[in-house]
């Protein structure tokens, strides 16, 4: 009888055990919801598109194509804490950024539009002087004009020194990208837009062009940008040539082999700009770089960037 007793009262304690396990996990659940129960995950914005993706993790690894940088060891850059989890912090060494060497099958080379969406958290202009520094966010190589390269995003040089106080607290953003078969205009320069640093703060910047209607389009979280005196951004349209009406169509890049971020290409490559102080690395933060191969529409650039802010990882 003691026996049964003692078999009975076990029984009863482990029932009694599971049911307060299974109690704390339901209190658990309900206590700790999905944060993005209900959200867009950024991912999911044209993802068939989607052919790099660098969300710089404690790496710079591109979540698509699996690439990684070469000069890991040599780059004085660092992961910081980022507008979601981490981010790249450039730096001012010229060895400052991530190096990378593309596969052959790359599709960033092969790229006739593109859009791409980065967080940047940008140092405010200080307009010490008219030599300030051409700051790279990022930048794939060629060899069609000089240094510029195929596609790139660059903070232009700070406002020449006696500009108005408004002018001091902007800074101009500048896309680059190449078509090597155009009638006259192979670089193609997306500038004169502006990018407020009066402090620094996360701003969501986006560029695309479409290869369909040869329009060039930017955007700052979400936005499409105006000129700097409000006004409309004039350089939409896209043409071959000066007096032509041919529009420019498809991208054709010359000879891409190396992609970085934070740096100019030949300068981390050794291959040119070394001693170009002018050539700088970016000096603020960089956070979930993505490129796409076509242009993202108005409604689309506004999802991603609502995806974004609302989004936890």
């Amino acid at each position: 009888m003691k026996k049964s007793f003692k078999v009975i009262s076990a029984f009863l304690f482990g029932a009694m055990l599971v049911s307060s396990l299974i109690i704390t996990s339901c209190k658990e659940d309900e206590t700790s919801p999905d944060p993005n129960a209900g959200k867009t995950d950024p991912s999911t914005i044209a993802p068939t598109n989607l052919v790099a993706y660098f969300p710089f993790e404690d790496n710079g690894t591109d979540k698509i194509s699996a690439i990684t940088p070469s000069n890991t060891a040599t780059t004085t850059g660092t992961f910081a804490t980022g507008r979601r989890g981490k981010a790249f912090q450039g730096a001012t060494d010229k060895n400052s950024g991530l190096l990378y060497t593309l596969p052959t099958d790359s599709k960033l080379k092969t790229l006739k539009a593109f859009s791409f969406s980065v967080w940047l958290k940008q140092i405010p202009n200080t307009l010490e002087t008219t030599d300030a520094p051409e700051q790279m966010v990022f930048h794939l190589d060629g060899k069609g004009d000089w240094i510029w390269g195929n596609l790139f995003l660059l903070q232009h040089r700070n406002w020449p020194e006696g500009a108005t106080e408004k002018e001091q607290n902007y800074a101009e953003m500048d896309c680059y990208f190449w078509k090597d078969d155009a009638i006259a205009w192979k670089g193609q320069r997306g500038s004169g837009w502006y990018v407020d640093v009066t402090a620094p703060q996360w701003r969501l910047i986006t560029c695309t062009y479409d290869n369909v209607t040869s329009t060039f389009h930017s955007y700052v979280n979400g936005v499409h940008v105006t000129a700097f005196d409000g006004t409309e951004y004039m350089g939409v349209n896209r043409w071959q040539a000066d007096g032509e009406t041919t529009p420019l169509g498809d991208l054709k890049f010359n000879s891409p082999e190396k992609f970085a971020i934070g740096a100019w290409c030949d300068r981390l490559a050794g291959t040119a700009l070394e001693a170009d102080a002018w050539a700088s690395p970016f000096k603020g933060l960089i956070d979930e770089l993505r490129i796409y191969d076509r242009a993202l529409t108005d409604t689309e650039v506004k999802a991603l960037y609502d995806a974004e802010i609302t989004w936890v990882e």
